[in-house]
């Protein structure tokens, strides 16, 4: 015969796993710990940076609790015109390369990914496998190794010198926009593959056949049909490359070297060596609203569902 203490125990063991059968008690076991999560590691620091970004800072580096626009202002002070400030040319030159960035990738992206769609099976597998190798290592070592091939002295500009293909260094094989552009298109290529033989890989090429049975050219059967069924892949892997793209400084720190400057880099600067935390707080106020606008336009157009190859 049970003891008091263990039909207690049962009882309560039951009644608890009755409040977990419940609507509540499995959305809060689904839910919650993902939800604790995202509080602690996205919605705390980013309501710290908006708090800080509208918020004075002594010269003893204290946050005051005195509202102020005074950090925004900072961000186009200067003598000249707005367009001529370093974090104006910083914000238009991190968007003029993210942007380049994402074309790239989209452009030698799409026509690998409709083979592997096509193809599937050993041909998947052997280059899944060669895209990522790269990525068993370490994202600074792989900047690195990009480092190592631009630049005057440079492997790529040694070889074509080797060669006799010029005289000395081309300049396009230099540190600068080049060379961040080149490195950011490796680092986020996967991304936009991925993304796209996501998309590609659910759809009815029997459409695009019966296109081309009907007259319809490969341009058309491109434009009319191929791209509108992956548009979701498409705007999904021009998020996952774009948004970090803006927002990278470890690439342009190195491929850049000082003669560049995203902004990024002007953040990591003014916080490392000003540690002036409401100047930092401010800009990165206008990626991330930027970021907010572009996925409010992306949602417009596709879901969540769409986004992840559904």
């Amino acid at each position: 015969m049970a003891s008091p203490e263990v039909d207690r125990e049962e009882t309560n063991r039951a009644a608890f796993v009755r409040r977990l059968s419940t609507r509540g008690g499995t959305l809060g076991v689904s839910v919650g710990p993902g939800l604790v999560w995202l509080v602690l590691l996205l919605l705390a620091p980013l309501t710290f940076m908006v708090a800080v970004s509208f918020m004075e800072i002594s010269e003893s580096y204290d946050i005051l609790l005195q509202p102020t626009l005074g950090n925004y202002e900072a961000l186009f002070a200067g003598d000249g015109p707005v367009w001529q400030t370093p974090f104006f040319k910083a914000l238009a030159l991190s968007y003029f390369i993210a942007s380049v960035t994402t074309v790239l990738c989209l452009v030698m992206a799409f026509p690998l990914a409709y083979l592997l769609a096509r193809r599937g099976g050993r041909t998947f597998k052997v280059v899944i496998f060669l895209v990522l190798l790269p990525f068993f290592t370490m994202y600074l070592v792989r900047a690195y190794s990009w480092f190592l091939m631009f630049g005057p002295s440079g492997v790529i500009n040694m070889t074509l010198i080797t060669v006799g293909l010029v005289d000395g260094p081309v300049e396009v094989f230099g540190y600068g926009v080049p060379a961040i552009i080149v490195g950011l298109t490796h680092a986020y290529f996967p991304y936009m593959l991925l993304s796209l033989y996501a998309s590609l890989d659910g759809m009815d090429f029997t459409l695009v056949e019966a296109a081309r049975d009907l007259g319809a050219s490969r341009f058309d059967a491109l434009k009319d049909h191929i791209i509108p069924l992956t548009l979701p892949g498409i705007i999904g892997g021009s998020l996952f490359v774009f948004v970090p793209s803006v927002g990278a400084f470890i690439t342009p720190r190195f491929l850049g070297l000082n003669k560049v400057q995203m902004v990024g880099q002007l953040i990591e600067d003014r916080i490392t060596f000003a540690y002036d935390i409401g100047y930092g707080s401010a800009a990165s106020m206008f990626i991330v609203v930027s970021i907010a606008i572009g996925f409010v336009l992306a949602f417009r157009y596709v879901s969540i569902e769409d986004l992840g190859g559904a």
